[in-house]
């Protein structure tokens, strides 16, 4: 194994030689460390720092090169890390990288299901981050976190959540999803609402406290805590939506003619992005971004699928917006689709304003 010198964060490691374009990569028989998945890890800082302290413990159940845990020591209040592997090539690197950073951690050799059951309650943080889908080994996580602790959940199958793979994605998420202009957020809510039904089924609750889509994959940070009535107010956010020409609707729908059920509760704390954007360090488009529209109900309007659907050309989404609000209605941008408008405006005053704008 050859190996070179990354650097991210405060963090100097040791890594198999990489392949630095970004997008996603294949992953190989040796140890895996994927460069273009930097700005989620530092995401992944900038949460820990706004929500953790330094007397909770972390679990990093596939730390492959273990960046993701010495940024953690180095970077966070967090001073309990475990970082596991059923690697031992991924091992031995790991203990090398936390030695070069002087760093102290609890470093484990087995598979990430067999360690979590062993250690139920242990981890305040557990950490999911496969290569592909998180189904074989989010249940574990979700079932064994201490009572509000969090589960960093990440999913790489995008285009089985997007619906590119229809009924791959029934089979692993036990959901419908909808290959159209909301394909993104439609493949988020679908992750978070399989997460919400594993939690359940053993009377336990979510709280997305920050989730987003980027590049090539999903991430959710996950707030779990025990309590049958507040599961059962998790489920009652799961719901069907069927999608038309004009947009989509949730009432008076027959299951069949639908799409999900998506997971239709906040994406984000509206807390976690406040102390976030105080921290620093992040991108801060990003963070305005994802403030503007945490307050909106799910899924946003495509302004090019509008236009299309009308038969005109699309205005500046920026005119769109200051006449929608001057007229009273809300509006913000969405991280989702660089053409994708949320507001609480209904469709026909949209279709209204478009036809006004283009002649």
């Amino acid at each position: 194994m050859n190996l070179v010198e990354a650097s991210e964060g405060e963090v100097k490691i040791r890594v198999p030689e990489f392949d630095d374009s970004q997008g996603p990569k294949e992953k190989g028989d040796g140890v895996f460390y994927n460069p273009s998945m930097e700005k989620s890890r530092d995401i992944f800082i900038s949460f820990l720092k706004s929500w953790a302290q330094k007397d909770l413990s972390l679990l990093d159940g596939m730390a492959a090169s273990g960046i993701r845990g010495i940024r953690a020591l180095k970077e966070t209040p967090i001073s309990k890390v475990t970082m596991n592997d059923i690697s031992e090539e991924a091992v031995n690197l790991i203990r090398k990288n936390v030695e070069k950073n002087s760093v102290q951690a609890n470093i484990t050799h087995e598979s990430v299901e067999k360690h979590i059951i062993k250690n139920r309650y242990d981890y305040d943080y557990i950490d999911i981050d496969p290569f592909g889908t998180p189904v074989p080994y989010y249940p574990l996580a979700a079932r064994c976190v201490s009572h509000q602790g969090v589960v960093g959940v990440s999913a790489t199958d995008t285009a089985v959540l997007s619906g590119t793979y229809p009924k791959t994605c029934l089979r692993k998420y036990s959901s419908k999803p909808a290959n159209n202009w909301c394909r993104h957020e439609n493949g988020l809510r679908i992750l978070i609402a399989y997460c919400a039904r594993e939690a359940a089924r053993h009377d336990r609750w979510i709280r997305p406290l920050l989730s987003y889509f980027e590049g090539h994959h999903f991430r959710t940070y996950l707030q779990i805590g025990e309590g049958k009535r507040k599961a059962d107010d998790c489920l009652k956010k799961l719901k069907h939506i069927r999608f038309d020409e004009r947009g989509w609707r949730t009432k008076n729908l027959k299951v069949e003619d639908c799409s999900g059920p998506f997971w239709t509760g906040q994406l984000f704390s509206e807390k976690v992005l406040q102390n976030m954007e105080k921290i620093g360090k992040l991108d801060e488009d990003l963070l305005e971004q994802w403030k503007s529209e945490c307050s909106f109900d799910p899924l946003f309007y495509d302004t090019n699928k509008i236009s299309s659907t009308l038969k005109v050309a699309p205005p500046p989404i920026d005119e769109i917006m200051e006449i929608l609000e001057e007229k009273g209605f809300k509006t913000s941008r969405t991280h989702f689709s660089p053409t994708g408008l949320k507001t609480d405006a209904p469709y026909r005053e949209l279709e209204e304003l478009f036809i006004e704008l283009s002649e």
